[in-house]
């Protein structure tokens, strides 16, 4: 098997624990689950409007971000979500790295949600 057949298939399995979801989906799913909802977008992005009950953790400040949510159960839900979709996917596949098994992303971020 050529190298970048094995290198995708492993950044595929390393990933299952992902969901990406679309806005309905992903409004029925943070109502029907416990879980953190995070926002990880910078404190200016946030304060311009944000899902109601987020929480802000700026996925920039990667080892502070990582400080934030390690405590966090890993086998507790976690809604990522940024402006586009692009950090949250980012802090997605970080998370899955570090040991959670339920991760949900906002697919194109809060710029496709109706807050």
């Amino acid at each position: 098997m050529n190298f970048f057949r094995r290198l995708f298939r492993s950044q595929q399995h390393a990933n299952t624990n992902i969901i990406r979801l679309n806005p309905d989906e992903f409004k029925k799913a943070i109502s029907k689950n416990s879980g953190r909802l995070l926002d990880v977008r910078t404190k200016k992005e946030f304060d311009t409007g944000s899902i109601p009950g987020a929480i802000n953790q700026n996925l920039i400040h990667r080892n502070s971000f990582l400080k934030a949510v390690l405590p966090w159960s890993k086998s507790e839900h976690v809604f990522l979500y940024c402006q586009s979709g692009i950090r949250s996917m980012k802090a997605a596949r970080l998370l899955s790295r570090n040991g959670f098994t339920k991760i949900y992303e906002l697919k194109a971020g809060i710029s496709n949600y109706d807050l």
